[in-house]
C-alpha cells in the first residue's frame, strides 16, 4: 500500500458499552457541526448482553460482544471503554490499538462538542460581523466608536471620508480631536466651540454646531453620543453625527414662508387702506396745482406733495403685486430668446449711462420650463440693478447654459458689490441697499422663481461686483403630453 493510500485510511473506533451508550455516542456524532470533525472516521459498537441491539443505524453496526466486533474489525485503532468496568478479560487486541476508558471518553465527548460549537459561535459572529460591518460602512451619517478613555476604536467610511484620512491616521486618537478634523470646513466664529465636552461625559446627549465651509456657506450638524456597556464596567460611547444643512434650510424656509405670507396679508389690507386717502391727497393736490389763486411757493410745495403721493402709491402697487400670488403658467421658454428681447428694450438706458454689455448665450441650449413674461420681469430686475450698482457706467455680462441638469441665466456686473454680512438679506422683502427703491425687486424674483420650481443664486464682492444667477428645470419631451403637471 502507498502512503497516500496510508494517509487516506480511515481511522477505526470500536465502542464498547451499553447499547444505550453506543445510541448516545452515535447522536453526538451525528451532531451539529461533527460532520467535518469525523470525516474520516469509522464507527462500530460491541453490545454485550443486548442481542436486540444489531445496529445504532447504517452507518455503526453493532456486534453481540468485544471479541467479535475485534474478530470482525481487525484493524481498529481505538477501543472507547464506556462501561467503566473495564475490558472483559481474556481480550487480546491487535497490536498499536488504544483503548481509552469511560471518564476519558467522556472528556474527549465534551471537549469535542465544545470545540464544535464554538466554530459554530465563530462562524455566526463572523457572519454577524459581516453584516454590521457592511451597515455600518453604508450608513449616511458620520459613526465613531470610542472606548472607555475616549480614544478611537472604530470609524465608519463618511466619517473618514469627511476627515480625509486613512482609518490606519484615526485609530488610537482622540475622539475630540478627529470629531474637529472636517476637511475645508472651519468654525464661523471664534467663540464657535464644539459640544463635545458635555457629549463625552458618559452620559447620552445630542447637540447641534454650525461650521464655515470652503465656499463660505454656513453648514449644520447634529450630533448624538450613546453609551454602549453593562452597569458597573467601563463604557464604550458611539458618537453619531449628521449634516442637517439641509433640514435647516427646509425648516427655515418654511418659517420664512408662514412669516411673508402673515406680512402678504396684512400688506394687502394695510395697501388698499392706504390708497383710498393717498388718491384723495392726489386728487386734491392735482387740483390745487390747476387753480390760479395760490403762489409760486405753495405751488411747489403742492408739486412735492403730489410727486411723494405718486412714489407712495408706486411702492403700495409694489407691496400688492408682491403680496399676491404669482400666476406662474409655466411652459416651453427660449431663455436666449427672452434675453435677445429684454437686453435690446435696456440698451438705449445702458448706453446713456455708460454702460458695456456683454451677452454670451450658449448656441445649443435646452428649452426651459419656465413663464416667459415673469422671466422677463426677472431679467428686467436684475438689469435695473446692476444698472443703479454702476451709476458712473461699468460692466454687464448676461450668459445662459447648462449646469448640473438645469438651465441657467446669470447677469454679472462690475458694480459695488455688497457686502459679505449683508448677502444673506437680499432677498428678504423691503430690505435694500439703496435709498430709493422698495426693495422687492431680489424679493420678487425669488418668489417668481420658487413658484417656477427653479431657484437664485448669488455671489457678490465689494468692489468688484455681484453675479445673480437663476436656475430652472429643463423643460422635457414629456412635459408636452402633460402641460398641467406640476
Amino acid at each position: 500500500m502507498s502512503k497516500v493510500d496510508a494517509a487516506r485510511k480511515p481511522y477505526r473506533i470500536a465502542l464498547y458499552g451499553p447499547g444505550p451508550d453506543i445510541e448516545s455516542f452515535r447522536a453526538f456524532v451525528h451532531g451539529p457541526g461533527m460532520e467535518e470533525i469525523f470525516a474520516e472516521v469509522q464507527f462500530a459498537g460491541a453490545a454485550p448482553g443486548d442481542p436486540g441491539q444489531a445496529s445504532a443505524g447504517p452507518d455503526i453496526p453493532v456486534y453481540p460482544s468485544l471479541a467479535a466486533l475485534l474478530a470482525a474489525r481487525p484493524d481498529v485503532n481505538c477501543i472507547l471503554e464506556l462501561t467503566g468496568n473495564g475490558l472483559p478479560p481474556g481480550t487480546v487486541l491487535p497490536p498499536g490499538v488504544t483503548v481509552m476508558d469511560r471518564l476519558a471518553a467522556m472528556l474527549l465527548k465534551t471537549t469535542v462538542s465544545t470545540a464544535a460549537l464554538c466554530e459554530t459561535c465563530r462562524l455566526d459572529l463572523s457572519k454577524t460581523k459581516l453584516y454590521l460591518d457592511a451597515v455600518f460602512d453604508h450608513l449616511d451619517d458620520e459613526v465613531v466608536l470610542a472606548g472607555p478613555s475616549g480614544l478611537v476604536e472604530d470609524v465608519n467610511r463618511v466619517a473618514r471620508r469627511r476627515t480625509g484620512k486613512p482609518k490606519e491616521a484615526l485609530l488610537g486618537r482622540h475622539c475630540r480631536e478627529v470629531l474637529d478634523e472636517l476637511q475645508h470646513f472651519r468654525p464661523a466664529a471664534p467663540d464657535d466651540i464644539s459640544p463635545w465636552e458635555a457629549l463625552l461625559s458618559g452620559k447620552d446627549g445630542r447637540a447641534e454646531y454650525s461650521r464655515m465651509d470652503a465656499e463660505d456657506r454656513l453648514r449644520y450638524f447634529r450630533v448624538a453620543a450613546h453609551t454602549v456597556g453593562e452597569p458597573g464596567r467601563p463604557a464604550h460611547t458611539v458618537i453619531v453625527r449628521r449634516d442637517v444643512t439641509h433640514d435647516v434650510f427646509l425648516e427655515r424656509r418654511l418659517q420664512k414662508s408662514e412669516r411673508l405670507a402673515a406680512i402678504g396679508e396684512l400688506s394687502m389690507f394695510i395697501s388698499h387702506e392706504i390708497r383710498n386717502p393717498l388718491f384723495a391727497i392726489a386728487g386734491f393736490a392735482n387740483s390745487l396745482l390747476r387753480s390760479s389763486g395760490i403762489d409760486e411757493p405753495s405751488r411747489e410745495k403742492v408739486g412735492i406733495i403730489l410727486q411723494e403721493s405718486n412714489r407712495l402709491d408706486t411702492i403700495l402697487k409694489s407691496i400688492i403685486n408682491f403680496a399676491r400670488p404669482t400666476q406662474a403658467t409655466p411652459g416651453e421658454v427660449d431663455l436666449n430668446h427672452i434675453v435677445r428681447q429684454t437686453m435690446d428694450l435696456m440698451r438705449v438706458g445702458m448706453d446713456k449711462q455708460g454702460v458695456e454689455m456683454i451677452v454670451e448665450t450658449a448656441s445649443s441650449l435646452p428649452k426651459a420650463r419656465g413663464d416667459t413674461e415673469l422671466l422677463k420681469q426677472c431679467l428686467v430686475n436684475l438689469l435695473k440693478n446692476s444698472m443703479e450698482a454702476m451709476p458712473h457706467g461699468g460692466r454687464i455680462t448676461v450668459a445662459t447654459g447648462m449646469r448640473q441638469g438645469n438651465v441657467f441665466l446669470t447677469v454679472a456686473d462690475t458694480g459695488q458689490g455688497i457686502p459679505k454680512e449683508t448677502l444673506p438679506q437680499v432677498f428678504n422683502p423691503f430690505f435694500s441697499t439703496r435709498d430709493k427703491g422698495s426693495g422687492l425687486g431680489l424679493a420678487m424674483t425669488k418668489k417668481i422663481l420658487d413658484d417656477l420650481g427653479g431657484s437664485v443664486e448669488i455671489k457678490s464682492e465689494v468692489g468688484r461686483g455681484t453675479a445673480v444667477t437663476l436656475l430652472l428645470p429643463p423643460f422635457f419631451a414629456l412635459d408636452k403630453d402633460a402641460p398641467h403637471a406640476e
